[in-house]
């Protein structure tokens, strides 16, 4: 905030709510109104590590262990697209930040199969934009999933956040539907990805991104103090 960032972008997922923890603590100073925050839903914790941050770090630390060894980690990941889920989430990022509402809620790397299921919650949706705890609806994940489930449910989402990279340019499939591109991530973690033994230049790739979306904003994820007073001079 320091430097002038005043979007916060979480998910209970991250940290089995050690970040949306966290993020509440520190906005809990009376800084809540300065910020906006988007939350998701749609991939429930891990209810033991929520529980129990110390075990979690533990099993990070094996992840990151067993990667290094070449050997997979990801397994499938649960959703849960029911009422009673999307409620008992959205009130435990709540109360977690410590806050009355959302500025934006997204649905959770979305899938196309998830059209049928965000069908029957659609009247749920609905009615957190209607009662002030939700401002803006929107999803959260691949841009070509993201276009076809707003395809499929017009009218539902206000904000669709997707995944980009200059050298794919996956959010080209929203212009190409004549959709605007509002919020884009991945870029520099897609860079190294697909160049994983060159030296890469971050604040490049991420002048080059923000040429890209001029008009929307891009996340950006970093624990380098310098790295975001740098993205800061960027951006000015």
């Amino acid at each position: 905030m320091d430097e002038g960032f005043s979007h916060f972008d979480t998910a209970p997922i991250y940290g089995d709510g050690f970040a949306e923890n966290s993020l509440g603590r520190f906005l809990a100073g009376g800084l809540r109104q300065r910020v906006t925050l988007a939350s998701k839903f749609g991939l429930p914790v891990n209810r033991l590590f929520e529980q129990l941050p110390s075990l979690m770090y533990a099993y990070r630390g094996l992840e990151s262990f067993r990667r290094r060894l070449g050997w997979s980690v990801r397994g499938h990941r649960v959703r849960d697209l029911s009422p009673i889920s999307a409620e008992a989430s959205l009130a435990r990022s709540l109360r977690a930040l410590r806050t009355d509402w959302l500025d934006i809620l997204l649905v959770h790397e979305p899938v196309r199969e998830d059209v049928s299921a965000l069908l029957r919650l659609s009247d749920w949706l609905m009615q957190q934009k209607r009662s002030g705890r939700v401002r803006y609806l929107g999803l959260a994940g691949s841009a070509t999933a993201c276009v076809a489930v707003t395809r499929a449910m017009p009218g539902i989402f206000d904000i669709l956040q997707v995944e980009d990279s200059l050298a794919g340019r996956e959010a080209d499939v929203l212009l190409k539907s004549g959709l605007p591109l509002q919020i884009t991530y991945g870029y520099l973690r897609l860079h190294i990805a697909e160049h994983a033994n060159s030296a890469v230049d971050a604040l490049t790739i991420f002048q080059e991104a923000m040429q890209r979306n001029r008009c929307g904003s891009l996340l950006v994820s970093t624990r380098k103090p310098q790295r975001l007073r740098d993205l800061a001079c960027l951006a000015r």
